[in-house]
């Protein structure tokens, strides 16, 4: 998660929804794949420091609607100055949009070690356990170019299936991380954008009431 988390605020302005049909053609003018609709929603926010920005948004399915308070959580990247969008809220309806791509984008992890390197030191430390037996178990030492010959064929043959089973490993830990950190920072979000929702205005005070004048009581007769 190296890239920057921009998160902005304010009241909708202005709101403008448009669509467009992308159709991919060939060569010949014949579609290569059948067209989708892409639903664009932009929006004008006045945000709390007074500044009117608009936002883009695509896909989304948060209504909004001007004078409800929003707050735009988006990345930056390093490399990339483009900000992408993460998630959207509508705190005057308590509703979150969230954009599957950027989170994937901001919360993805790429292993250190991918599964060519892992299979290829499970394969080299297979040949050599294999080279150790052959050599000094099998054949007391004598092993030679043929025990070593060996066991380079055995890294050779066991590297395709090493390699399997480390990008399978490799894409279900991923899958079961990304869930917990994907769960993680949404209620951390949660949390954070509270501090962003509109203030309800507090009630007047009832005014006071004017004290009544105590009538004296009567005197009794004598």
């Amino acid at each position: 998660m190296a890239d920057k988390l921009l998160i902005n605020a304010g009241d909708v302005i202005d709101v403008q929804l448009t669509s467009e049909t992308v159709v991919i053609e060939g060569a010949d003018r014949r579609h290569v794949e059948p067209g989708h609709i892409t639903n664009r929603m932009r929006l004008f926010i006045r945000e709390t420091d007074g500044k009117e920005k608009k936002y883009d948004f695509e896909d989304s399915e948060l209504g909004v609607r001007e004078t409800q308070r929003v707050v735009v959580i988006r990345a930056q990247g390093k490399k990339d100055p483009a900000a992408y969008n993460i998630l959207l809220y509508n705190l005057s309806s308590n509703e979150r949009g969230d954009f599957d791509a950027g989170l994937a984008r901001y919360l993805g992890h790429k292993p250190f070690f991918g599964p060519l390197w892992k299979a290829a030191v499970l394969a080299l430390g297979l040949a050599l356990v294999f080279w150790f037996v052959s050599n000094f178990i099998t054949r007391n030492g004598y092993g030679g170019l043929t025990s070593v010959g060996l066991a380079l064929m055995f890294a050779f043959l066991t590297y395709p299936v090493f390699w399997w089973l480390c990008l399978t490993w490799d894409r279900i830990t991923e899958r079961m991380r990304f869930r917990a950190a994907r769960k993680r920072f949404l209620s951390d979000m949660d949390g954070r954008v509270r501090a962003y929702a509109p203030q309800a205005s507090a009630p007047a005070a009832a005014p006071a009431q004017a004290a009544q004048p105590q009538t004296p009581p009567e005197a009794n007769p004598a």
